[in-house]
């Protein structure tokens, strides 16, 4: 992954990927991106630590892969609904350059590139679209303050980080969203005290919290149609690792999900080669009036219901049946997941499905919200 960018980003800062085709390979797969690439040099998740806020929200430099990663399910004033998904990734060049800016006297010098996502999906016009740069931090175009501030690839921002409020602020297409955010609770450290072990080689791990019930309010511009004044939730994942996924896991399925009665329920399932999940995927569940708890995937049944082809040809789960035995011993819970739109794949150079969901009840009664996150498909 790191030479495809570099080779990018050779000729300047905001140049346009390289073009795919639908008809055949799509892009880099995530198991060529996060997985057993040389790392000498590079800082490993391997032990716990101590986390630290408002810092953490902030860059950690020394670690290969980091990203700032922001979900949302919005509301208009006449029952308007959208989805929103914006990530910035930044992805370390070489240990021996990672948090020094001082290792070149040019401007343009680059000890980090990054890489930014975009996507907002609007049910009401039957609309989805997304977006992708590739952006060098040499001359400011991109970065993450120190020790913390913003996080930004050109003028896609997410700002405040060391506030109360933070600001957010990105296109998509003919989109554009101006967003205030809250959070409502902590950080919830994922894994164990915040270290979330993927593969069984030591390192083959991240640093992982979330923020799971975030506060929004804000304007969305939709081109001709006007702008819209918007409330909802969001959610935020942040994670920095050198490598995270072992030689036989291919992808992984993740739901963060908010639940109308204040429950937060986020979960992974990593997928291996033979389709079944991996014993190390993880989960945490997140009540209103608890501590937060470990989910073990024992205590987690996730069965896709119905399937989705896209554009591109790659097939998606995009409904699925979930049933979950509560860490704290309350009687279980069984629900239905489902995409408000099945064709919600993001149209970039690592191909993956990242959605905006409802969650129902038995009778098909809405109970909360969320959003999936669906890699590794590509050769289905």
């Amino acid at each position: 992954m790191v030479l495809m960018l570099v080779g990018v980003l050779a000729a300047c800062g905001g140049a346009e990927p390289p073009e795919t085709d639908d008809t055949g390979v799509t892009g880099l797969r995530v198991g060529e991106a996060l997985g057993g690439e040389e790392t000498t040099g590079f800082r490993r998740a391997d032990t716990p630590r101590v986390f630290e806020f408002p810092r953490d929200h902030g860059p950690h430099p020394g670690f290969r892969n980091e990203w700032w990663y922001v979900t949302g399910n919005l509301d208009g004033p006449e029952g308007e609904r959208l989805g929103f998904h914006i990530t910035f990734f930044r992805v370390g060049l070489a240990p021996e350059l990672a948090g020094d800016a001082r290792w070149h006297d040019s401007a343009w010098a680059s000890p980090d590139i990054w890489m930014a996502h975009t996507a907002v999906v609007d049910q009401e016009a039957g609309y989805h679209a997304s977006e992708e740069r590739f952006v060098r931090d040499g001359a400011g175009l991109a970065g993450a303050t120190q020790p913390v501030g913003r996080v930004w690839a050109e003028d896609w921002q997410l700002a405040d980080l060391d506030q109360e409020r933070w600001t957010l602020a990105f296109s998509v297409d003919d989109y554009r969203l101006q967003l205030e955010l809250e959070p409502l609770r902590g950080p919830v450290l994922q894994g164990e005290a915040g270290l979330s072990q993927k593969g069984p080689e030591p390192g083959n791990a991240s640093y992982y919290y979330s923020m799971p019930r975030i506060a929004v309010r804000g304007e969305v511009e939709r081109g001709g149609r006007g702008n819209l004044a918007v409330t909802g939730q969001a959610w935020m994942d942040r994670e920095w690792s050198t490598s995270a996924l072992a030689e036989d896991q291919v992808g992984w399925d993740w739901f963060a999900l908010q639940f109308d009665d204040g429950l937060d329920v986020m979960y992974y399932q990593l997928r291996q080669e033979d389709g079944e999940p991996h014993p190390l995927s993880k989960g945490r569940w997140m009540s209103a009036d608890a501590d937060d708890r470990l989910l073990e995937p024992d205590q987690v049944q996730l069965e896709p219901r119905r399937w989705a082809t896209q554009p591109s040809g790659n097939r998606y789960p995009v409904e699925w049946a979930m049933r979950i035995e509560p860490p704290d011993g309350a009687a279980p819970r069984d629900f239905t997941v489902r995409a408000i739109r099945d064709e919600q794949e993001m149209d970039t150079v690592i191909r993956y499905w990242e959605g905006a969901v409802d969650i129902l009840d038995a009778d098909g009664e809405p109970m909360g919200r969320g959003f999936v996150e669906l890699t590794g498909y590509d050769d289905e």
